[in-house]
């Protein structure tokens, strides 16, 4: 009898123990998902005045379901969570006409991009740069300066949700960006990466 009770004990806790290990491993798993999006240039795009949305071309990598990207509209969606945002966003003068050159300038364009969350409903005209004010709670976080001298605004934030929510990646040049690009496409080739965005669930 002894030996039984003690035989079922163990089994007991053998069996706790297993299903706390598979539980941290399904947690871990979800905890790891992440996922990366860039806007590569397979063609010369314009800026427009105001915000300009970066549209995401490719997936870099990706791991689990949480984070997805609709690359017709830039807008990524992701699962209820905690997430690590990061990346960058730039654009350029025109190309100059010489092989992988683009044109440089002094005193240049001043702008930067931020992170927003993407109400559907909503109707936000774009070329308002007060439309949503950068401090509206909207807003996640706010790129570094940068000019269309190549220079990237790059940006770093944290963002809970306790429902699916969805987020773009904004770009401004002031009210009347001139021939200023948000793609170039040079040499052939779409390999100009002139926006990137770093998901990270935790």
């Amino acid at each position: 009898m002894m030996r039984a009770a003690i035989g079922r004990r163990r089994l007991l806790l053998g069996g706790t123990v297993a299903f706390g290990t598979a539980s941290v491993a399904r947690s871990a798993a979800a905890q790891n998902e992440y996922a990366v999006f860039t806007e590569f240039s397979p063609a010369n795009k314009l800026m427009a005045p105001g915000w300009n949305r970066r549209i995401f071309t490719d997936t870099d990598a990706r791991k689990g379901n949480s984070i997805t990207c609709d690359f017709a509209t830039g807008v990524v969606s992701l699962a209820a969570g905690s997430y690590h945002l990061s990346g960058m966003s730039m654009v350029s003068y025109a190309p100059s006409g010489e092989p992988e050159m683009t044109t440089i300038r002094a005193p240049a364009s001043a702008g930067y991009c931020r992170l927003r969350v993407f109400d559907p409903l909503a109707v936000v005209d774009s070329t308002n740069l007060q439309a949503i004010d950068n401090g509206d709670r909207s807003v996640v976080c706010i790129g570094s300066p940068s000019t269309p001298n190549l220079a990237p605004s790059l940006f770093d934030g944290y963002y809970d949700t306790d429902k699916t929510a969805q987020i773009v990646l904004e770009h401004q040049s002031g009210r009347t960006p001139k021939q200023i690009y948000l793609r170039v496409f040079t040499e052939n080739s779409k390999w100009h990466a002139f926006a990137r965005l770093n998901v990270q669930k935790l």
